[in-house]
């Protein structure tokens, strides 16, 4: 039987403590995902977990050890799969760390069961089961911030986007934003003065506090500057093993879903293709 040990990534990218938001950011940019592992420096201990979630939940906390969740879900490198996917399904994340002793050994990630585990199960029953119908378009023209806050409000880490004529033209994910966004700087500066109670005197001297706060910004161009164009799609019938080797071909974690004419009928994730998984290996 298949355990932890056998998909997990051990090259974990992981977020230290000291640190500021901003190295968060840097880490965000070069490794296009919103989720890190946070250890303490100079050690491989874990000591919390820091998401998108804990960046947009605290806007104006600079610190890692205060911006990132504690109670960080982990499992042992012995875990079965079965309960590790459990633990991804029921929690809805994406990641995992694996630790030995509190230290950090390894990391699985929705995409690893994708890429390995299901790749190799030969499940061939079709996707059509576990797609999703209900499907959250955007247009074209769409500045990407707005696109950005649809994904956001709608909870989805991809779009199929669509021309003047309804037909699907691109698609663009999360992933996409943050390679467009900038690390944007801004500096406030307030007067810190004092009076007296009861009289109308205040110091010479004004003291300023400068503040800079840094964040993620996305520039004002439409979704189809940075939309991917030529857009992998795949059937109703397509089996689900075989829908994990597409997705692991070209790397993504969504694919649309279309009729033999073209017609977008639905899309198919990553998280639905590791519930097939789970599914097939509690039916044995």
């Amino acid at each position: 039987m298949e355990k932890a040990s056998d998909i997990m990534t051990t090259d974990v990218v992981c977020a230290k403590v000291p640190g500021v938001r901003e190295d968060i950011f840097q880490l965000i940019q070069e490794h296009n995902h919103f989720g890190f592992p946070v250890v303490k420096k100079g050690e491989n201990t874990l000591v919390g977990i820091v998401t998108k979630t804990d960046l947009m939940g605290k806007p104006d906390e600079n610190q890692i050890a205060l911006l990132m969740t504690r109670d960080v879900i982990s499992i042992d490198k012995n875990a079965s799969l079965k309960e590790t996917a459990s633990i991804l399904l029921n929690n809805r994340i994406r990641r995992i760390p694996v630790v030995e002793d509190s230290e950090i050994v390894g990391i699985i990630t929705t995409a690893d069961f994708v890429h390995k585990a299901i790749l190799r199960a030969n499940i061939n029953d079709p996707i059509e089961k576990y797609m999703k119908q209900e499907l959250v378009t955007v247009y074209e023209g769409i500045p990407l911030p707005v696109a950005l806050t649809i994904m956001e409000l709608a909870n989805v880490e991809l779009m199929p986007v669509l021309n003047d004529a309804s037909e699907l033209s691109g698609v663009v994910g999360k992933a996409d934003l943050i390679a467009s966004s900038e690390v944007i700087s801004e500096r406030k500066i307030s007067s810190m003065s004092a009076e007296s109670e009861g009289d109308s005197w205040s110091w010479d001297a004004i003291p300023q506090l400068v503040v800079t706060k840094k964040e993620l910004r996305l520039p004002s161009k439409p979704v189809s500057e940075i939309m991917i164009k030529n857009v992998i799609s795949t059937f109703e019938q397509t089996p689900i093993s075989e829908c994990a080797k597409l997705m692991r071909k070209h790397d993504v974690d969504q694919v649309p879903v279309t009729t033999l004419n073209g017609e977008l009928v639905g899309i198919i994730r990553d998280t639905d293709l590791l519930q097939a998984y789970f599914d097939k290996l509690s039916a044995k």
